[in-house]
């Protein structure tokens, strides 16, 4: 099986695989992006959203693909899901394989409900988590995060096992930071672990095989 993965800036991916066009998280961070263009979100089947911080949802954004995808469907928690709702957007709260992925505190308190996805037994987007314990071959891996480290995201990749590991939530990185952060994620990872660190610049695409 073939997968195309397209980062759009920080959390959000693109996601080609069996015929099907999904698009996950798309939060403000690629919203505001001045490179994005809505003319490449047609045609999506399912946008998946891991939990309602901005950074991973903008109602606009929303809107505008579902302006452009009417027939796609959006996937979420339910406390997102009445967000949406109120926003005229309707949401549902179950199709797409998911697995547990609870959000990781933050500096004021907890987290809200967050949802990890698993996308054609392909490809799984954890949100903004450390503490799940499944993936499928390739993982969508937040490496940087105010609610995490480095040290924690390795530990998880190399617990679960993925065959691919692609970073993601890095918006606040400079260039050379993303480089430091991941060669040091990747010599975490190759300590006694076989997995490829695959990263994807924003707007750019990675076709893998699993």
């Amino acid at each position: 099986m073939e997968v195309t993965i397209t980062k759009l800036v920080h959390a959000c991916l693109l996601v080609e695989v069996d015929g099907s066009r999904l698009l996950l998280d798309p939060g403000v961070f690629t919203w505001n992006d001045d490179r994005l263009d809505l003319a490449h979100l047609e045609g999506i089947d399912r946008i998946l959203i891991t939990h309602e911080h901005a950074d991973h949802v903008a109602v606009d954004l929303v809107a505008a693909v579902l302006e452009r995808s009417p027939g796609a469907v959006v996937e979420t928690t339910g406390a997102l899901a009445g967000v949406l709702a109120e926003a005229g957007i309707p949401a549902v709260t179950e199709g797409t394989p998911r697995f547990a992925a609870p959000h990781e505190r933050v500096p004021m308190g907890p987290g809200p409900d967050n949802t990890g996805f698993h996308v054609a037994e392909a490809l799984s987007h954890p949100g903004d988590s450390h503490g799940f314990v499944e993936t499928m071959p390739i993982l969508a891996m937040p490496f940087v995060a105010p609610w995490g480290s480095v040290t924690a995201a390795v530990d998880r990749v190399r617990l679960v096992r993925p065959r691919y590991v692609v970073p993601i939530h890095d918006w606040p990185l400079s260039g050379p930071g993303r480089e430091m952060t991941y060669t040091i994620a990747g010599m975490g990872l190759a300590v006694d672990a076989d997995i490829e660190l695959v990263q994807i610049p924003d707007f750019g695409s990675v076709t893998l095989s699993v």
